[in-house]
């Protein structure tokens, strides 16, 4: 497939967003409605259809739920307060946010968005947030809204060279959004630039009485205080390699700019995050469809298993998920909260050992890691090399709360690898 990517430093108008939906969303599969976007608006976007938005349908990709309408969601009543935001469409998503069959997560498969096509050429586009990030990829707008479980934000980001910024868990309330797993579900946005992260970012927040997990933004903190990163490496797949050579600008601008980059293994760690989500699903999901359901939608998880059974023919990649979910052995509520508590403070406690240890408050990585999905901390990718196709990506995580300083870090670190490009190009030139 050619390349059908938008260079992110390129501004958009709302004819150029509208012309390229309509000659290139066919093919890649990112967009399910949209509008005419508004040409008096300064940012166009985008939302996942797991969250919803008045006057369109959101279906998290389900034939059973195609018809379901939502009023908007209470992130988007808080967004609808910007005026320089124009909703002008629905992003397709690996379907139920990828709880249907892992067998094709990597391709963002959906029954009613089929597979979505990385803009960068024929490479995974990422699951769930696909839609979303393919959509600014393309230039099909300034920024998309996806949410995350366990990679949903950061994986897509990474394969579809964006920044894809996914909060710390509860600044952004949950309510109005088709549930996976009320213990880690977290909605975020996809953007072209750092700025537009921030600007978005800041608009969906809201202390929101009906989310559990809600509270406020107390630290107004934005600039970092150290500029020092500790970069997890897996020497396994190849990482220190690819640094040393696709990533060597990058780095020699960092340390230019005064940054500290100290190198460690990744460690390995795991969690009890398919007992978490396979329990919280059937809880989540039933709850939601009695208060948002209509005769025409299930009424409950298993309904929803059910309608699946029934229309095998259009499920050709299984969907051990939900099969997996209804048959699992229920957990008491007590014992689900305390297995959730110890998952959250075992990826706490790793990032903060790690940060503590080297004295810094960032870490990255060149893969995704789900240590802030479940811990909750704030993530997010950064495009750093465009030389190669799909763009080379790295992700930064930081403790809870510091989403504006990840925020003004990103913003930064952009800056640095634009320069690096150009140190590149005019080296390339001179050889």
């Amino acid at each position: 497939m050619a390349d059908l990517s938008f260079p992110l430093d390129k501004p958009l108008s709302s004819l150029g967003i509208k012309s390229r939906l309509l000659h290139l969303n066919g093919m890649l599969h990112a967009v399910r409605k949209w509008k005419d976007p508004q040409a008096d608006k300064a940012i166009h976007l985008l939302v996942k259809d797991n969250i919803g938005v008045a006057g369109f349908p959101t279906s998290a990709g389900s034939y059973a739920l195609k018809d379901l309408e939502l009023p908007d969601a209470f992130c988007i009543q808080r967004l609808r307060r910007n005026p320089n935001i124009d909703f002008f469409g629905k992003t397709h998503l690996t379907e139920l946010a990828g709880f249907v069959t892992s067998n094709v997560l990597p391709y963002g498969y959906s029954e009613l968005g089929g597979f979505g096509q990385n803009p960068h050429g024929n490479f995974p586009c990422g699951g769930s947030s696909a839609g979303s990030a393919i959509a600014v990829a393309a230039g099909f707008c300034d920024a998309a809204l996806g949410t995350e479980t366990r990679g949903s934000l950061m994986i897509p980001g990474f394969r579809n060279g964006v920044y894809s910024f996914k909060p710390t868990r509860g600044l952004v309330s949950r309510t109005g959004i088709i549930p996976l797993s009320s213990s880690f579900d977290a909605p975020g946005v996809l953007t072209r630039n750092p700025a537009l992260l921030k600007e978005v970012f800041l608009s969906m927040i809201g202390v929101d009485p009906a989310d559990d997990q809600s509270f406020e933004l107390r630290s107004k903190e934005s600039k970092p205080s150290r500029k020092r990163i500790i970069l997890c490496v897996n020497r396994s797949l190849g990482e220190m390699e690819l640094l040393q050579t696709k990533l060597r600008s990058f780095l020699a601008q960092l340390k230019l700019n005064g940054f500290e980059i100290i190198f460690i293994d990744l460690p390995e760690v795991s969690f009890d995050y398919k007992t978490i989500s396979s329990t919280d699903i059937r809880a989540d999901i039933t709850k939601f469809l009695h208060r948002y359901g209509s005769d025409n939608e299930p009424r409950s998880f298993e309904g929803l298993v059910e309608c699946y059974r029934e229309r095998p023919h259009a499920h050709l990649y299984g969907m051990e998920r939900l099969e997996d979910a209804l048959a699992m052995p229920q957990i008491e509520k007590s014992e689900l909260k305390k297995l959730v508590q110890e998952n959250v403070a075992k990826a706490r406690n790793l990032i903060d050992d790690i940060l503590a240890h080297y004295d810094a408050d960032f870490v990255g990585f060149l893969n995704f890691v789900d240590w802030f999905s479940i811990g909750g901390g704030p993530s997010c990718t950064l495009p750093v090399s465009f030389e190669t196709k799909p763009p080379i990506s790295i992700m930064l995580g930081a403790r809870v709360g510091n989403d504006l300083a990840i925020l003004h870090l990103v913003k930064e670190l952009s800056e640095i690898a634009k320069a690096a490009q150009h140190v590149e190009k005019l080296g390339n030139k001179a050889e």
